[in-house]
């Protein structure tokens, strides 16, 4: 059972030019967007993942995933159709498994060196990701990303550099230590490592020295740091859309009490199209390096140094598959030994916590946000095939920030705006978010 999945690597982001079309924003209250029906719509579903039915496999609660079409550049008659990725507005960026594309054969990137690139993506619970940067043509419904750079993640830990461990053996490398066969990364930035106005993996950059973990070439079983061009590296595919290209909303309908699946949809574009239109009624909360604040329990986490991104901020996540939080109501927390896990990361309050929190923006805008926290414990154990969990949370350590993981997203459309791309008028400049 994987209890986060909030990453810490570069939050990734390069300026990226174009979008199809003006948008604008809608008096309209709710997209009208179903799979089926508009090409710039994937069905996602929180059904437990694709380790439900492997060998040591169990149900990943709170989890959305989608399904994507994998093929060689220019060459649609070698594809794969991949399901069971896992959606994550907190991400950048396609992850597959080497096992799952070894047919294509696809070609890889070269890192600023010219050798092929590697990418090391690390997580806060000490695991992390290993493999290959390659080139491919991906489709999400009917929106196709040409030549996208894409993590192609490898089946072995040998030849991972210490730099990309940092002493874990967490290698998430199959689909069981996952929880998904790959990671849908459709989140504020074009590509995965740019922080504070600069793309800290290319060449460009200033620094000294590369970045690490990011970006490695190898050499006789070495590996080192190295930089990358912005246009090779690790890209969100909205971005590499003809058109729709500005962002993502992701709708989920309500759930109250546990559910053995739910289903809703991924949309893409903001304003483009007449099913993505932004509501007046929405609140759009603009980002500093992607974060934002909450108010809760009379304390803060925002970040006291927007301008270099220092302090607990807060952030909005649907591949964490709880909210997150430091325990600063002193909610009693699970134990490490139950019979669906190691738990004790979560909260067991003795009665359900209903709860409270303000949402702010860069620009001030607010919205308080009402919540509930269950016992964690009850609700693994009670009925441990039912993948959708609305009031699961769990502990951030103290000092640390607000995660508002996937059960935030129930009942909501989730807007989310690409940094550098064009936004509806009468919307600030990207990268925000709304619902």
């Amino acid at each position: 059972m994987r209890v986060v999945f909030l990453f810490i690597l570069l939050a990734g982001s390069v300026f990226a030019a174009g979008c199809g079309g003006s948008p604008s924003i809608s008096s309209s209250s709710t997209p009208t967007g179903t799979p089926g029906n508009a090409s710039n719509v994937v069905a996602i579903s929180v059904n437990g993942g694709p380790e439900v039915n492997l060998p040591g496999g169990s149900t990943n609660h709170n989890a959305a995933f989608a399904t994507a079409t994998v093929c060689v550049p220019g060459d649609s008659s070698k594809c794969v159709t991949i399901d069971g990725l896992l959606v994550d507005t907190g991400a950048t960026g396609l992850r597959v498994f080497d096992s799952t594309l070894a047919s294509l054969n696809l070609p890889a990137v070269n890192a600023s060196n010219g050798s092929p690139a590697y990418n090391c993506l690390s997580y806060e619970d000490g695991s992390f990701l290993w493999g290959p940067v390659k080139q491919a043509d991906v489709t999400l419904g009917g929106e196709t990303a040409s030549k996208l750079p894409i993590q192609v993640i490898s089946s072995t830990s040998s030849g991972v550099p210490s730099g990309c461990t940092n002493g874990s053996t967490q290698n998430e490398y199959t689909a069981v230590e996952l929880g998904a066969k790959g990671i849908l990364g459709v989140g504020f930035e074009p590509t995965d490592c740019f922080l504070g106005g600069t793309s800290l993996c290319d060449p460009s950059s200033g620094l000294n020295s590369p970045p690490s973990p990011a970006y490695y070439t190898c050499s006789s079983g070495t590996c080192s740091p190295a930089f990358i061009a912005k246009a090779n590296q690790i890209t969100n595919p909205v971005v590499l859309f003809p058109k729709d290209n500005n962002g993502v909303i992701l709708e989920l309908p309500s759930a109250s009490s546990p559910a053995a699946t739910l289903n809703g949809s991924l949309i893409f574009g903001i304003g483009t199209e007449s099913n993505n239109q932004l509501p007046s009624s929405a609140t759009v909360f603009t980002l500093a390096c992607d974060a934002f604040t909450t108010i809760f329990n009379g304390q803060t986490f925002g970040f006291t140094d927007p301008t270099n991104c220092v302090g607990p901020s807060s952030a909005v996540d649907s591949g964490s598959n709880a909210i997150y939080f430091p325990n600063v109501t002193k909610i009693p927390q699970c134990p490490s030994s139950t019979s669906a896990g190691d738990l004790s990361g979560l909260y067991c309050p003795t009665a359900t916590q209903n709860l409270s929190a303000t949402i702010k923006g860069q620009d001030g805008k607010s919205k308080s946000i009402s919540f509930s926290v269950a016992n964690a414990q009850e609700l693994y154990t009670g009925a441990p095939s039912d993948a959708v969990l609305p009031s699961v949370a769990g502990a951030n350590p103290a000092g640390s920030g607000f995660i508002w993981g996937l059960p935030f997203f129930y009942g909501k459309n989730v807007y989310s705006s690409i940094d550098g791309q064009s936004v509806p008028t009468g919307a600030p400049p990207a990268p925000w978010w709304a619902f």
